[in-house]
């Protein structure tokens, strides 16, 4: 059977634009899918820089600390500590103790606190920052042999916790730099030649200055690292300093008139002195602080 000339060439060129079509297709899938990856990784890596530049209000850490009371108040601001550690524990938290008296609490997603038959979604932070203040304990101590009730009181302070450390980024154009003849002995070389370095921080006013290599270069590097660490160590205690100051304005003093609350083992029951409400003592010593904090 003789096939036409003509629906030949036809079903060749059909042939031929299947093949060119499939590998423009081909081709177009591939791109597509390479774009979709390029999407993905900056979508990733912009979030990644979200989470960086972000507090983290699942990253906190709170402070304990004793107030007047002597040894009984320091007894008390260690049974806050750890009860509230039981209670982050139980709710699958991770938690560093420190050698600060204090705790370092995480936790990946928002806790879900059930509170009269609700569930409640929320961060770390949010569900303690109102914890903040005085709290106040009245009981028997252990060491009482008297029986007499002693009234103590230990402070806590919430903040969202990071990490100080601090990467400087030294600008060019903040430098002046000069060079001079070292007075240092050691030759000729070090006498004649400007291998001594000084370098001024203008942003801070930092001054800093290196000739004991016989190299200008070396004593730059060497100066260069002096400067860094001068500056590391403003920003440190600048931010130290901002933390001390946001402690302050939390816990204010340690007198018995500022409190957030009362705990009183005697009569066995907690006095709530922010919301004006009264809780039975169980719910502390059993560590279930959802019942008692002020959602």
């Amino acid at each position: 059977m003789n096939i036409p000339i003509v629906t030949f060439n036809f079903l060749f060129t059909c042939m031929l634009f299947s093949i060119l079509f499939m590998s423009i297709f081909g081709f177009y899938i591939k791109q597509n899918n390479k774009i979709n990856i390029l999407k993905t990784c900056i979508k990733q890596k912009t979030k990644f820089k979200s989470c960086l530049l972000n507090k983290n209000k699942n990253l906190i850490r709170i402070e304990f600390r004793p107030g007047i009371g002597g040894r009984e108040a320091l007894s008390w601001s260690t049974e806050l500590l750890n009860t509230y550690k039981t209670f982050f524990e139980k709710n699958n938290c991770a938690v560093k103790e420190d050698a600060n008296n204090s705790l370092i609490i995480y936790s990946k997603d928002e806790l879900i606190i059930k509170k009269n038959e609700k569930k409640i979604n929320i961060n770390l932070y949010d569900l303690f920052k109102n914890e903040s203040g005085i709290h106040q304990v009245k009981r028997i101590p252990l060491n009482e042999s008297k029986s007499r009730i002693h009234s103590s009181t230990a402070t806590v302070a919430v903040f969202l916790h990071e990490h100080i450390n601090i990467k400087n980024e030294i600008k060019r154009t903040d430098l002046k730099i000069k060079t001079f003849r070292s007075s240092k002995p050691g030759g000729q070389n070090v006498n004649k030649v400007e291998s001594g370095v000084s370098i001024l921080y203008k942003p801070l006013g930092i001054h800093v200055e290196c000739q004991k290599e016989r190299t200008q270069e070396l004593n730059k590097q060497i100066a260069m690292k002096q400067l860094s660490l001068k500056i590391n160590k403003i920003k440190t205690s600048k931010k130290e300093n901002a933390i001390q100051a946001e402690r302050a304005k939390q816990v204010k003093d340690s007198s018995r008139s500022n409190k957030i609350r009362t705990y009183n083992f005697f009569k066995k029951y907690i006095i709530d002195h922010v919301k004006k409400k009264k809780y039975d003592i169980i719910y502390f010593e059993k560590a279930k602080l959802e019942f008692i904090l002020n959602l």
